[in-house]
């Protein structure tokens, strides 16, 4: 079962490497628009693409949030854009929250540098004390340190039950918060 698991999580990550190399190839994440357009060519499967884009993007954090955020109302509508917007960043949150809790530092440093682990440290000592608070601030600060917040939570004692419900009840409020503030800011600078 450990040999499975390892061929899983190596070939995920071939696919998440090649997934990030095309798309800083093709710009997808310099541009709603262009974002968009991608999605819209897979049709059908075109929400579970985006979707799958929102998932990587906590996880892998050169991801620029906010172009695929509004890409996402962009492409399904301002409710629907949201829901699958949110439902992508949920889980990747949950997912980065279950690689730190089992690889921990180790696996934080993979994806942030050294340089900011005091940032992260000062953020597992507020959580150790208030870690729903910490996520409650961190969600609903308009460009809060969310993901940063999600790295944090995997080091304290919260459970992944209180953590789940934390995050479903909390990312709608933040992405809808997220992409109406950069939805304006684009519109300012005229991204088509």
């Amino acid at each position: 079962m450990k040999k499975l698991s390892k061929v899983i999580f190596i070939v995920g990550l071939v696919i998440v490497i090649v997934a990030i190399f095309f798309a800083f190839k093709y710009n997808l994440f310099q541009n709603p628009i262009i974002l968009k357009k991608f999605v819209h060519r897979f049709g059908f499967f075109g929400p579970v693409i985006f979707i799958l884009i929102q998932i990587i993007q906590p996880i892998v954090p050169i991801i620029p949030g906010g172009v695929s955020d509004v890409a996402g109302i962009l492409s399904f509508g301002p409710i629907i854009g949201v829901v699958y917007a949110s439902v992508g960043l949920v889980i990747g949150e949950i997912i980065l929250f279950l690689l730190v809790r089992k690889y921990g530092r180790k696996f934080v440093l993979t994806i942030m540098s050294e340089k900011n682990m005091p940032r992260l440290e000062r953020l597992v000592d507020v959580g150790n004390k208030h870690t729903v608070w910490m996520l409650i601030i961190a969600f609903l600060m308009p460009f809060g340190p969310d993901d940063l917040a999600c790295l944090a939570s995997g080091f304290t004692k919260i459970s992944l039950k209180d953590y789940i419900k934390t995050i479903i009840l909390l990312k709608p409020i933040s992405v809808a918060i997220h992409c109406y503030l950069l939805l304006d800011v684009f519109k300012m600078v005229k991204i088509n």
